[in-house]
């Protein structure tokens, strides 16, 4: 039983007598110093064994005669002299009891190995101990107490030791508390083993208020804590990796999570097959491989001798092999255990589901590009209307806009109809969705509507058709916008004789003009109509002049307007290409775009010839001499027979059926087109005539005599056309 110093109640006795004692004492038997003193111990105490011999050492309880408390009695002889001197040590029954107690709560503490308790003196040296550097409690269950104190930095890496040095010197200079700061602490003879342990604090203060230690908890909490950052590096991998759909960037995302976090330096190999969205297989063996992300040095990829520091996971998923995650530790890094490659291949595990699932996109979307290719003009088509350059971009992953398309469609009478469009979702859903839409508005066109009317026309088709339908093994993610039916489209006519472009758009944005020579792209103004398939107003056509040598550009895949477009456009002084139009037309930035650039042209004035006829049958021999006087100008006399049998046969139908006035046009282009006007709506029928029947053979004659023949709507009424061969052959 110990006592704290000033505190004892101690008396010097020789025999019975009490020759001196201290104030605690003198306050504990209830009287004054010289009374005490002047009293003998029998008198004082009861009971009194009396005097103690050599080497006795006795120990009672007794109870103070003046005051009837109960002490506790300790008696130690000094010398051999008679009588003998001895030291009488008193201690009240309830100061001893908590005395007793707190020395049992020491021991308990330090002799436990549920944690650490360390007892530091003013300079940071450990003066008692309960566990040592294995965190193993002493043997005997009694404290530790180095002789002289020993430091941190003789057990822990120094580091890590300064660092709990740092932090309990502070403790000790704020007088504040420090509670479960999870800390480094490497053992210095096992470096490379990671180690971390939850720290405690609390200052201690001596008899003057000056700070004279601090006492330290600490306990191992290294699998808790490993196993809490190998949750939170899951989840950081969950969250950032896949949301492209690429499998290059699946593999970036991967080492960036794991670099510096987990690993020094990291490594991707996918298989070649992957990349390419095909399946790599069931066996890594013959797998070809590309590097695909790769952080840190490679020497630290390889494993070292008689080390871990390089460890190696397989990226499976659905029962095939996409490749293997490389992971390298530095030297002076612990190295891997079977705790890291637990956590390794879990992040793998999820990864390689992304990757997967990237894979298969690619291939979905590979699918659906090579479907939309298909639906595109190999090759611009040679028109007298205009010099035409398109442009396709590669679709890129998770951004892919299957569904656009652009198309040029050759009309009657030298016009051509400029098409892009938009169909709702992506995936090869969207591409055929845009097949459909194409074939659709190429049928329509042969019918030469009205850009506004054949918009319509498509509107109700689109609100026809059913739901689109993704692929049934592609992700969620790839089946963005499946089962919406809808569309954007622009449709413009331009009229190479005229200079007029008819425009009309169905929700989707403007077409571009550059003037001739180059400049600033501007769009043509439009009245924009909803999308397909919404049927909430009437489409309305504008009509726009264009001059000789204007570029009209039209996009899909993205709107095109002078923000995004006038940085590269603006470049282009002169225009030498309509090819680099279109590249300017296309942002860098959009995937899966389409755009098509049209230089325009007019027919010169002398390659047109046109008359206005009163309704009158005689009028038609003065057609036919009009025709073959300008026939004969053009150098075209071989072609006057049957030109002639045409317009008459054309215009005596207008005058007979139509009434007036009659029109007549000849346009002198790669072909000989002949057109006849009337203000009547009705279109004629092709009819093979009977034996018996007086008429109904002219239109059949001018079917079998010419290579084309139709008829369209006008403002006016309709205009039916023929096409010659200039070299006077039919079809």
């Amino acid at each position: 039983m110990r006592v704290p110093l000033g505190h004892e109640a101690l008396l010097l006795l020789e025999g019975d007598e009490v020759l001196g004692l201290t104030g605690a004492a003198v306050r504990l038997l209830g009287g004054s110093a010289r009374l005490v003193r002047a009293a003998a111990i029998p008198e004082l105490l009861d009971p009194w064994p009396g005097p103690p011999t050599e080497g006795d050492g006795r120990a009672w309880r007794a109870r103070v005669l003046e005051t009837s408390e109960e002490v506790r009695c300790r008696v130690v002889a000094l010398d051999r002299s008679e009588p003998a001197r001895a030291v009488l040590q008193l201690v009240p029954e309830k100061k001893a009891e908590h005395l007793e107690q707190d020395e049992a709560l020491l021991q308990a503490l330090f002799s436990q190995a549920k944690f650490g308790l360390a007892v530091h003196d003013r300079d940071l040296n450990v003066t008692r101990v309960s566990l040592d550097a294995e965190f193993r409690a002493p043997r005997d269950a009694s404290m530790v107490e180095p002789s002289g104190g020993r430091r941190l930095t003789e057990t822990l890496v120094a580091q890590d030791a300064a660092a709990i040095e740092g932090l309990l010197r502070g403790v000790m200079e704020t007088g504040e508390t420090l509670v479960e700061l999870t800390r480094r602490a490497r053992r210095s003879d096992q470096p490379l083993t990671d180690r971390f342990v939850s720290l405690s604090a609390i200052p201690l203060t001596g008899a003057e208020g000056r700070p004279c230690g601090v006492v330290a908890t600490f306990t191992d909490i290294t699998a808790e804590h490993r196993e809490k950052e190998g949750r939170l590096l899951a989840g950081e991998a969950a969250r950032r990796i896949g949301a492209d759909l690429d499998p290059v960037q699946c593999s970036r995302e991967l080492v960036d999570v794991l670099v510096p976090a987990f690993a020094d330096a990291a490594a991707v190999d996918l298989a070649e097959a992957v990349l390419l969205g095909e399946d790599p297989g069931e066996s890594p063996a013959s797998m070809s491989t590309r590097r695909t992300a790769g952080r840190g040095s490679e020497q630290q990829l390889v494993t070292g001798e008689g080390g871990r520091a390089a460890i190696q996971v397989e990226l499976r998923a659905r029962g095939q092999v996409l490749g293997r995650l490389l992971l390298g530790r530095s030297p002076d890094r612990w190295e891997f255990d079977a705790f890291d490659e637990g956590t390794a291949e879990e992040i793998a595990s999820r990864t390689a589901l992304s990757i997967d699932n990237a894979r298969r996109f690619v291939r979905e979307r590979r699918s659906a590009e090579l479907l939309r290719r298909s639906l595109l003009p190999s090759e611009p088509e040679e028109i007298s209307a205009a010099d035409i350059a398109l442009l396709h971009a590669e679709v890129a992953t998770g951004g892919a806009d299957s569904g656009a398309w652009v198309d040029v469609v050759p009309l009657s009478s030298a016009r051509v109809a400029f098409v892009a469009g938009q169909a709702t979702g992506r995936g090869i859903g969207a591409a055929a969705a845009a097949g459909r839409l194409r074939t659709a508005i190429r049928t329509l066109s042969d019918l030469d509507l009205a850009p506004e009317e054949l918009l319509t026309h498509v509107d109700e088709l689109v609100r026809r058709l059913p739901p689109t339908q993704e692929s049934g093994e592609a992700p969620e993610a790839m089946s963005e916008g499946a089962g919406e039916v809808g569309a954007t489209c622009l449709y413009a006519v331009y009229d190479p004789v005229t200079g007029c472009c008819a425009t009309a758009t169905a929700g989707h944005g403007a077409a571009l003009l550059i003037a001739p020579g180059g400049g600033e792209p501007v769009p043509i103004a439009l009245k924009p109509g909803p999308p397909l398939g919404r049927g909430s107003m009437p489409f309305e056509t504008v009509e726009s002049p264009l001059e000789p040598g204007s570029v009209l550009v039209l996009s899909a895949g993205g709107p095109v307007g002078p923000e995004g477009a006038s940085s590269s456009l603006g470049r282009i002084t002169g225009a030498p290409g309509t090819a680099d139009v279109l590249r300017g037309a296309l942002d860098s930035g959009r995937t899966g775009g389409v755009a098509l650039a049209a230089r325009v042209r007019m027919l010169s004035p002398e390659t047109t010839a046109d008359w206005q006829f009163p309704a009158d049958p005689s009028v038609v021999a003065q057609a036919r001499k009009a025709v073959a006087d300008t026939l004969l100008d053009w150098g075209l006399q071989d072609l006057a027979f049957v030109t002639e049998l045409v317009v008459s046969e054309l215009v005596t139908n207008a005058i007979r059926y139509a009434g007036g006035p009659v029109g007549l046009r000849l346009i002198r282009d790669r072909s000989l087109i002949c057109e006849v006007s009337d203000p009547s709506q009705t279109q004629p029928h092709l009819r093979h005539a009977r034996l018996t029947d007086e008429g109904g053979r002219g239109l059949f004659l001018v079917h079998q005599l010419t290579e084309q023949g139709g008829s369209r709507y006008t403002a006016s009424g309709k205009t039916i056309w023929t096409v010659q061969s200039l070299d006077g052959s039919t079809s």
